[in-house]
């Protein structure tokens, strides 16, 4: 199937890059996009901590710009990441990357794009960096990076296959952003802000449906919440079950379990986890659903859907057997503000809270048809968090079994289609 493979500049029709220097910035102005803000588990680049350009230095600083369709390819730090520019072209490029641009008549774009995220040119592009401190790639070295390129039908429908399983993987990951901006909002305005209660009491027009409305006290108590309502500290509304020290409990050549710890929970996979023996208490067994939550180092709480797992020390798995998952997720998540900024105040070289924080974070629980009524509408969105990140993993899945075998013959067109359709 391949008849050639080809050397990666000879597919360029043009490549956009930053003069190798550092862009002067500004307060407003264009996005600068560095490397940072390219992953190659997103499909365009992200608007991570960005900086601005203004419009003189657009105008005049820059070589070229990028145009939709283009490949930013990221040469130092993470050497061989890269992402699409999107339509419309609304920021421009940092050092340490170029835009690349597919000379069509020799190669077909999306197919290109497909080749340069697939493991065969990421492992070429890891064995051909130089540095250690911070790795790179040299542009110059272009000619060296050898791209198969089969057929062009079949081009095509690699190209076509990894787009539609990457473009429905950014689709679940901005419903996601959205699901989970609406439950906040509605637990805030609920239970944070106490919304209802101080509208009444301000004398402003019902914004809940009638019934809903009526759920909520007229005003607040002595203790400054709404009348009926109940408040309890975070560790009496979740229990924070500590890992396991799991280097006691050795994988032995069996079944085992990839250890989740600090850096997996950040990642969210457990792609490089070291493994432990299955024979440890069920209770401390992570799996899909699962509320865990890094009270040392680097605080953070993520809903795990990376499989089973092994719960190491530094981390909680937050469960409940009086409140919804919902409930004490989003009360953590109001929390943890404080919690990282008296992690950050601690004197020694990893940062973390302590038993008694937990204690000291209060919570405010609504009368029971509250609950109930926010169950009925926070709960679904929770779920269909949970819901669509795994099924964002098992696209992910597909794409990364299917890409390398469809490259080399080993997986046929049609058997393809067949995995695609059902995974999508």
């Amino acid at each position: 199937m391949v008849t050639a493979a080809l050397p990666f500049d000879a597919l360029l029709s043009f490549v956009v890059d930053n003069r190798g220097r550092t862009c002067p910035t500004a307060s407003t102005g264009l996005p600068l996009i560095a490397t940072n803000c390219i992953s190659n588990e997103h499909l365009y680049p992200t608007r991570e901590n960005v900086r601005y350009v203004d419009q003189d230095t657009y105008a005049n600083w820059f070589r070229a710009h990028p145009k939709p369709g283009d490949i930013i390819f990221v040469l130092k730090g993470a050497p061989g990441r890269c992402a699409l520019v999107p339509n419309p072209v609304d920021f421009c490029i940092a050092q340490d990357m170029v835009a690349v641009r597919a000379d069509r008549e020799k190669i077909d774009p999306q197919y290109l794009f497909a080749a340069l995220r697939s493991p065969l040119i990421q492992d070429s592009i890891d064995r051909m960096h130089v540095g250690t401190m911070i790795p790179h790639f040299k542009k110059g070295d272009f000619n060296k990076l050898l791209v198969p390129v089969p057929d062009r039908p079949i081009q095509e429908f690699i190209g076509s296959v990894h787009m539609a399983l990457v473009e429905k993987i950014e689709l679940n990951r901005r419903m996601n952003e959205t699901l989970e901006a609406m439950a906040r909002a509605i637990f805030k305005d609920w239970f944070v802000d106490f919304g209802p209660t101080r509208a009444k009491m301000e004398g402003r027009a019902p914004y809940l449906a009638g019934e809903m409305w009526s759920l909520f006290p007229e005003c607040l108590d002595d203790e400054g919440k709404p009348e009926g309502w109940s408040m309890k500290p975070l560790d009496q509304v979740a229990d924070f079950l500590n890992g396991l020290a799991l280097q006691k409990y050795p994988a032995n050549g069996g079944a085992s379990l990839p250890v989740v710890k600090i850096a997996q929970l950040r990642s969210g996979n457990v792609a490089s986890a070291d493994l432990a023996s299955t024979e440890i208490p069920n209770d401390y067994i992570v799996e899909n659903g699962d509320v865990l939550f890094s009270w040392s180092g680097s605080l953070l709480q993520r809903i795990w859907t990376a499989g089973q797992g092994a719960l190491n020390q530094h981390l909680f798995k937050v469960t409940s057997k009086h409140f919804p998952k919902w409930f004490f997720f989003h009360w953590i998540a109001e929390h943890m503000p404080s919690f990282q900024a008296t992690a950050a105040s601690k004197a020694t070289t990893m940062g973390h809270i302590q038993r008694h924080h937990l204690t000291q974070a209060v919570t405010f629980i609504g009368t029971p048809a509250v609950m109930k009524a926010a169950d009925e509408i926070i709960g679904p969105l929770f779920e269909r968090q949970i819901a669509n990140d795994l099924e964002a993993r098992t696209l992910a899945a597909t794409r990364d079994f299917l890409l390398p075998k469809l490259m080399s013959g080993e997986v046929r067109v049609r058997d393809a289609e067949k995995l695609v359709g059902e995974a999508t």
